[in-house]
């Protein structure tokens, strides 16, 4: 009983999580902070951690004041801080982060790494030029700055992203979902689909932008229940952030 009602409280974080994403969702964060207090107060660690760093995350991207601080990676990176830290401070969390590790990294991994993000590159490509996006919100964070410049925050910006959003679903919700019991297909095709969702505003965007992410968060998670570790779809993340760059690089370049 106590397992099951454990997942389905952790189900139901990721299902507000995605809610939360549309508009007219935003009471979503609290709803999080709420499942955040009962995993507390039913010992279960990551119903706790997920509903904190979830509801960070929706809070932090909501908070219109800070929005010229709190570009896109920075609500992942202060709900992971936040996580690690209650994570290593509380009884009941102990272990909750074992997940960070490196895994394997050797030739066939870095031909699977390759192919991802080459498969990547031109599906992100073809997208962009067959939909034909407004991406002028996204255009406008860009640095209006040299070509050095541009090209230096471009490499920056996409390890940062990369490391985040691969810390965060492919590796605290990819954990939790396995420590859940759940099989392996499920497990992937959920942290797929919440980090698709993620992605309504994002690049790509809209239901097709959804579709995309989703399909490639599979595969994300294929990598990285393979590589048994986050460097492998982490360096294939950091390839496709690039392009995703470049791209918004030559929309700014183009004006």
């Amino acid at each position: 009983m106590t397992k099951s009602l454990n997942t389905m409280l952790l189900l139901l974080s990721l299902f507000i999580f995605g809610l939360g994403v549309f508009p007219g969702f935003g009471l979503c964060s609290f709803l999080l902070f709420a499942l955040m207090l009962i995993g507390c107060y039913c010992k279960f660690a990551d119903v706790f951690l997920l509903g904190l760093m979830c509801g960070l995350v929706l809070f932090l991207s909501k908070v219109e004041t800070l929005g010229g601080l709190l570009f896109p990676p920075l609500p992942l990176a202060i709900s992971l801080a936040a996580g690690v830290a209650a994570g290593k401070s509380l009884i009941f969390t102990k272990g909750a982060f074992d997940w960070i590790k490196a895994g394997v990294w050797d030739r066939r991994q870095a031909a699977i790494v390759c192919g991802i993000a080459a498969l990547s590159a031109i599906s992100l490509v073809c997208w962009y030029e067959i939909v034909h996006p407004d991406v002028s919100d996204l255009a406008k964070l860009m640095p209006h700055a040299g070509v050095a410049v541009l090209i230096g925050v471009g490499c920056l910006f996409s390890i940062f992203n990369a490391a985040c959003e691969e810390f965060f679903w492919r590796g605290a919700v990819f954990a939790a979902l396995e420590r859940a019991l759940l099989p392996g297909a499920a497990v992937i095709a959920i942290q797929a689909a919440s980090f698709g969702l993620a992605h309504l505003h994002g690049f790509p965007r809209g239901a097709s932008g959804i579709a995309l992410a989703t399909i490639y968060g599979c595969l994300l998670g294929l990598v990285r229940k393979n590589a048994r570790g986050l460097l492998a779809p982490v360096v294939a993340h950091v390839f496709a952030d690039l392009t995703i760059y470049s791209i918004m690089g030559c929309i700014v370049f183009s004006k």
